[in-house]
């Protein structure tokens, strides 16, 4: 009589079966695993490439001419920096960054700069930012786009500046950088847009809604930071500004400016979150897991809006208009855009 083969039971067909679940099931996993690596190591390069352009020191301190050591110091953050980066990496996206700035031209015409409208200060600083987003698409095909959040609005009664004039500055700043593909420009206008406001004033009143009020800053202040006593200071220092300082001290003009910020950044937390941003900023930062700041030129302490740009042969920088020498630069412009723009080049 023919005997059947026992097998405890199990039949071979559905140990193969089995087999072929647990080997995919690996695969699957080391996949996984190896798509994870992969965009970390493309989110460690991403990181590489923007850390060439980080700002390394206190450049408001510095610009202003107070003592500092120019040495790059130490940062924390790195590691969930660059988590960050590779929340876009790991759905192959396209790194959207968060930069608030370029609020304005300072109002110290007699100091610092040549008139309201952006110059070559920008144009150059623009272009530079430009340069950083063309190295992160070395890296990482998908690349990364840079949307500027205008921010003077908010602050200019602070100092004297006619709304129209900021209006104005934003318009320039758009054609100014139309040509620049991965830069936008968010204006003033955008937000009443975003937010169905019918006026500038809108805008104010529509920030000062969020934390801290003003009683609220007020009584966590301690100490008002000399850095930011001195750089409002120099930004007053001209005929108008002195006018102002004698309706507001400057601890209370500089107090509200500090208020404003802390209700932006409430603002912006709530309206351009960290998912869906990589936050940046025009200046230094400690932790970049926060905030990653950028030099908006290469070897310059001072910000676009509050200089105009030298070329100096095949290198520039941006300085306050009272540290040009004229025997050594004369003023001139260059079209771009179909707008002149004005800049100092050595003799």
């Amino acid at each position: 009589m023919h005997k059947q083969t026992k097998n405890n039971g199990i039949s071979s067909p559905f140990l193969l079966v089995v087999g072929i679940i647990v080997a995919t099931f690996f695969m699957v996993l080391l996949y996984v695993d190896h798509k994870k690596k992969n965009a970390l190591q493309q989110a460690q390069k991403v990181y590489a490439a923007l850390d060439r352009y980080r700002v390394t020191y206190d450049i408001d301190a510095r610009g202003i001419g107070m003592p500092i050591d120019t040495i790059s110091t130490s940062i924390i953050g790195i590691d969930q920096c660059v988590q960050n980066i590779q929340h876009f990496v790991d759905r192959n996206q396209q790194i959207s960054m968060l930069l608030v700035g370029f609020p304005f031209k300072s109002a110290n015409q007699e100091k610092k700069v040549n008139g309201f409208l952006p110059d070559m200060a920008e144009r150059k600083s623009l272009e530079y930012v430009q340069h950083m987003l063309d190295d992160i698409k070395k890296v990482y095909v998908p690349g990364a786009r840079m949307l500027i959040f205008c921010d003077g609005i908010l602050f200019a009664q602070l100092f004297g500046i006619p709304l129209e004039h900021v209006v104005a500055y934003e318009r320039a700043l758009k054609l100014l950088s139309k040509d620049l593909p991965d830069i936008t420009i968010f204006s003033s206008e955008d937000m009443m847009r975003q937010h169905n406001l019918k006026s500038h004033e809108d805008i104010i009143a529509h920030i000062d809604q969020y934390e801290p009020n003003d009683a609220a800053f007020r009584s966590e202040l301690k100490q008002l930071p000399e850095t930011a006593l001195k750089r409002i200071a120099l930004d007053l220092d001209h005929t108008h500004g002195r006018k102002l300082l004698e309706k507001n001290s400057l601890e209370e003009i500089v107090t509200q400016l500090l208020s404003r910020e802390a209700r932006l950044r409430s603002y912006i937390a709530k309206n351009f979150s960290g998912a869906d941003f990589f936050r940046l900023s025009v200046r230094y930062t400690t932790d970049v897991s926060q905030k990653f700041g950028i030099k908006l030129s290469p070897s310059s302490d001072i910000t676009p809006f509050h200089g105009v740009m030298v070329q100096d042969g095949d290198t520039w920088s941006i300085r306050f208009k009272k540290d040009i020498d004229t025997q050594s630069y004369i003023y001139d412009q260059t079209l771009i855009n179909g707008r002149k723009y004005g800049y100092y080049k050595a003799k």
